[in-house]
């Protein structure tokens, strides 16, 4: 039996590969009290055989809510998954039905899943009954032919039937065939929100979660008006203070001081720094914090390449950072530190 959410999906953060990890949601949760977090997809597979890159995507912090997000097709696998992923705190289990790379093909997980809803639905009841938390799925609208509102609706109906009440639904298919990569897949297949908004006025009882090209703060309001939620990714990794025009904009609070938001992060960097992982780990998310500032394309590219070859990478982070002066009138903050 699966808990009701105690939370909002009014804002959500997509889960990105190489993107959301530890790091990064600590970041956005800086930023951001209230937008549900996701991590990375992980597959079942991964962590079931002890692959150490893999459990270490399983560490978080005090970031909730953050929901993980697991990748598979055996739904005993997924259910042993569901009882390791709720002994490390999170908040939700999402299935991935959306990604559409060759791994995910060959693994038959992702958007191959699409055209097995009975699988798809058998996965998730069987998460359920292992886990008290709560079950949620990210599709696209469809995949290669199965592409009408007729056949995702009966997709949703048969899912949520195994007691999912949440779907975070990608606004366009997905292309499942060679040279299609997941980046074209991202841009290729037109967007089509209306398809979003029939599916909600067909399913009123069921959050609903928008996904895909939405960039601006007045674009998240809008289509508030016609689903639960509103989930972005690319745009925040470019550039995570989205997150607090969004904020004030939704929930009517207070503007942050990027300089100490940046400072705090800092902090962050210096408490987990250590001989096991690269600076840049930690960096890499911080650099886009510096966009709109004269010389920020050259930081940012030090931040997330140069800095790995500091001697005294956190003294160089630090003068990055601390020196007021850099901040004043958008001076090159590259060739102050350089």
């Amino acid at each position: 039996m699966t808990m009701k959410n105690n939370y909002s999906y009014k804002l959500c953060v997509a889960p990105m590969m190489g993107h959301t990890d530890l790091h990064f949601r600590y970041l956005l949760r800086l930023i951001s009290k209230k937008t549900m977090l996701y991590t990375e997809m992980v597959a079942s597979n991964s962590i079931l055989h002890n692959k150490s890159k893999k459990l270490n995507k399983l560490e978080r912090n005090k970031d909730n809510p953050v929901g993980f997000q697991l990748g598979g097709d055996n739904p005993e696998q997924l259910a042993k998954c569901a009882k390791i992923v709720e002994s490390h705190g999170y908040n939700e289990i999402n299935l991935n039905i959306g990604c559409p790379s060759k791994r995910a093909q060959s693994g038959n997980f992702g958007a191959c899943l699409f055209s097995q809803p009975e699988l798809v639905a058998k996965c998730a009841d069987n998460i359920s009954k292992s886990t008290s938390l709560p079950i949620t799925v990210k599709t696209r609208l469809g995949i290669d032919n199965l592409d009408n509102i007729n056949y995702l609706k009966d997709f949703i109906n048969t899912v949520s039937s195994s007691g999912v009440e949440t779907f975070h639904l990608h606004a366009r298919k997905a292309i499942l065939k060679k040279g299609i990569n997941p980046r074209k897949n991202r841009s290729i297949p037109p967007i089509d929100y209306k398809r979003v908004y029939d599916i909600k006025k067909i399913f009123p009882h069921l959050n609903i979660i928008i996904n895909g090209e939405i960039n601006k703060p007045e674009d998240v309001l809008a289509h508030l008006n016609h689903v639960d939620g509103v989930m972005i990714g690319r745009a925040v990794c470019n550039n995570p203070f989205l997150l607090n025009d969004i904020d004030i904009l939704i929930y009517n609070t207070e503007a942050l001081d990027k300089e100490a938001i940046m400072k705090e992060y800092f902090l962050y960097v210096i408490k987990n720094f250590n001989k096991n992982v690269k600076i840049t780990d930690f960096t890499k998310h911080l650099a886009c914090m510096f966009k709109g500032y004269i010389g920020s394309k050259h930081t940012r590219a030090y931040m997330c390449h140069e800095l790995n070859y500091e001697k005294e990478p956190i003294k160089k982070l630090e003068e990055l950072i601390f020196k007021e002066d850099l901040w004043k009138n958008g001076q090159d903050l590259y060739s102050k530190v350089i």
